[in-house]
């Protein structure tokens, strides 16, 4: 196993036992390594996410109507290991960070840095439509922004993270 893949192996397992498990869990860690978090997107978007087994179960079904090559009879346990590692009893970044001040930031503190912390943010340098796609793109990945307040967060982004 390389560097990079040994590290993100043990990115997505918080737990060195687990990760390190020569069982079920081991098994299941490998195959979402491979159908994941190699091919499709990196461990960080496992690891800010705090889903139920339900809710895991749908981003495992989304992700196989995306793609991934996730054999029907590993779905279940992979929903219940993410369930179980990724769920809501761990902590979220801080959403009291400090964010540039503006119309929308209780917006942007409560909808995206609730996920994530501003640098993922502040590194996109986008011009509006750029923007919207990537708040429809927050939305449609599971965050909650009020429909009345997305315009209003997509001036604040523009405002304070543009080109």
């Amino acid at each position: 196993m390389s560097k990079v893949n040994l590290a993100i192996f043990f990115l997505i397992c918080p737990l060195a036992d687990i990760a390190c498990a020569q069982g079920p869990a081991a098994g299941i860690v490998q195959k979402m390594e491979a159908a994941c978090t190699r091919v499709c997107h990196g461990p960080s978007l496992i690891a800010q996410q705090r889903l139920d087994v339900a809710g895991w179960t749908r981003e495992v079904n989304k992700m196989v109507g995306w793609g991934a090559d996730i054999a029907g009879s590993d779905r279940e346990e992979l929903s219940r290991y993410l369930a179980e590692m990724f769920n809501n009893t761990r902590p979220r970044p801080s959403s009291a960070q400090a964010a540039p001040e503006g119309k929308a930031k209780n917006v942007f503190q409560t909808s995206c840095l609730g996920c994530h912390d501003v640098t993922p943010t502040a590194r996109i340098k986008a011009d509006r439509a750029g923007w919207m796609r990537v708040v429809e793109r927050m939305v449609n990945w599971g965050a909650y922004i009020p429909p009345e307040r997305k315009e209003d967060l997509i001036d604040y982004l523009l405002t304070n993270f543009a080109q």
